[in-house]
């Protein structure tokens, strides 16, 4: 948006027609609310500000703002007002553009927070036809051989936009009429405060509707454009559960096909749930029952056999992912092996050629290059090394009741079954601890760890170890 510009997105209304109790704009399409894909659309023409009027659940739509401004990656500058009382769209416009400097007097576009589809090439070309024209007030609308309950564009003989009017408070005759109002509407703050100034709750309904914007811009001489948008299916409502179901599988349609024409395999696309802003690469094979959400990247031949919920993940090359894996806000490092029925929780990040086995849990572990855990543990607030062995059962006791603790443990190191690390502590490099040790404290290189009641620690030992077995190998033991 060249010059100054702002926007505002309202999203203070319930959505009755939903008939839930959640507010409509947080009701995920793609994996996302509602709201997140408006922003998206936003993001790129960088309204300053960028005001979203918040109502019904308010805190909750406030904070869906706030993540997806987060993640555009556009500098937006993020203003919430809130409509304390929801009394119709010029109301709440009205709450918006409190939010705007009072000697602000750029154009400000109105749009509304449940627009998933709406793209941002569509609003560009609104700002700019408005712009050539030096319309005073523009909106967008929409020819639909079914005009259902959108406001009705209303025209004089000559063509010109007069007003817009409700479905509920329409005449029969204006029922009939095609062009519909999209609910985007553009005009420069200071005609836009004068005319929400003017609104009066004069219909059925006792609300400040917003399309009585156009007949009072009409009423004072003002110039009036409606651009008509050429896809009207940007602008297709979500009123009610089952449209929100319908779109979605319109929006998953469309997305893996674009991903099985860039080289990934569907064993089964009808059960492959993939968000828009994933992205996969060439050769990968995903089975049934998996979804990829949020902006996950997954790398080449990676191997996804099915009922997989990955979300804001990094996958990497040649990745095998076996059935039943969870995994959120972390890191696969190339060449791993994962699950099956395995839960990577937010903060794991591993290294590459990693192996992560049946009901094994992380969280917050940073796995070095080659090191393993293949039954059954639970590693949270850890770091470990490479080339390390983490047995069956390994647990480390990272919370005391009150914090969090790190548990360090270095490389080469064979950690035995049923061990329990008690954070903080640290265990250093090529140590091995036998199996059903509680480790206290720190534990030196080189050294085993036994505690079948004290602890005990030989310094020196692994070597001796090694020597006897000849080759120096660090053994697997997952068999």
């Amino acid at each position: 948006m060249s010059g100054a510009a702002g926007a505002i997105v309202l999203a203070a209304g319930l959505g009755t027609r939903m008939r839930s109790t959640r507010a409509k704009v947080l009701h995920e399409l793609g994996g996302e609310p509602m709201i997140a894909r408006t922003m998206r659309a936003l993001a790129p023409l960088a309204p300053a500000p960028l005001v979203v009027v918040v109502g019904h659940q308010g805190d909750a739509v406030a904070a869906a703002a706030g993540e997806a401004a987060r993640v555009t990656g556009a500098p937006l500058t993020l203003e919430i007002a809130r409509q304390a009382v929801q009394r119709g769209t010029g109301d709440a416009a009205r709450c918006g553009l409190e939010a705007f400097a009072p000697d602000f007097d750029g154009d400000v576009l109105i749009l509304y927070g449940d627009m998933p589809m709406v793209r941002r090439a569509t609003l560009a070309a609104f700002i700019d036809d408005h712009r050539s024209a030096r319309a005073d007030v523009s909106f967008i609308s929409a020819i639909l051989d079914d005009a259902g309950a959108y406001g009705r564009v209303i025209r004089d003989a000559e063509g010109a936009v007069t007003a817009i009017v409700e479905a509920r408070d329409a005449t029969p005759a204006e029922r009939a009429v095609r062009e519909i109002n999209t609910g985007v509407y553009l005009a420069r703050a200071p005609v836009l405060r004068a005319a929400l100034a003017d609104l009066r709750p004069n219909n059925a309904q006792g609300e400040y509707y917003l399309t009585d914007l156009i007949a009072i811009a009409r009423r004072g001489g003002l110039t009036v454009r409606a651009w008509c948008a050429p896809d009207a299916g940007e602008f297709a409502g979500v009123n009610s559960l089952k449209e929100l179901a319908q779109m979605e599988a319109e929006i998953r349609a469309t997305v893996n096909r674009r991903l099985m024409d860039a080289g990934v395999t569907m064993i089964d696309p009808a059960t492959v749930y993939i968000g828009e802003q994933v992205e996969i690469g060439p050769d990968t094979s995903i089975g049934p029952n998996v979804q990829v959400l949020g902006r996950s990247r997954i790398g080449a031949g990676v191997r996804i056999e099915g009922t997989a919920y990955l979300r804001d993940v990094e996958i990497g090359d040649g990745c095998h992912l076996k059935l039943g894996v969870r995994a959120e806000e972390c890191r696969i490092g190339a060449h791993s092996e994962i699950g099956p029925f395995a839960h990577l929780r937010a903060g794991s990040d591993l290294a590459g050629h990693n192996r992560i086995g049946n009901f094994v849990e992380t969280k917050k572990a940073r796995l070095g290059e080659g090191t393993k855990a293949s039954h059954l543990s639970y590693l949270g607030d850890t770091e470990i090394g490479r080339d390390t062995n983490i047995g069956c059962g390994v647990i480390t006791v990272n919370y005391d009741g009150f914090d969090k603790h790190l548990t360090q443990i270095g490389s080469r190191c064979m950690i035995g079954c049923d061990t329990q690390l008690v954070a903080p502590v640290k265990v250093g490099d090529d140590v091995y601890v036998a199996s059903g040790t509680t480790i206290l404290r720190e534990v030196p290189d080189g050294a085993l760890c036994v505690s079948h009641h004290p602890q005990k620690v030989k310094p020196g030992w692994t070597e001796q170890w090694r020597r006897r077995h000849a080759d120096g190998v660090v053994r697997d033991g997952s068999d």
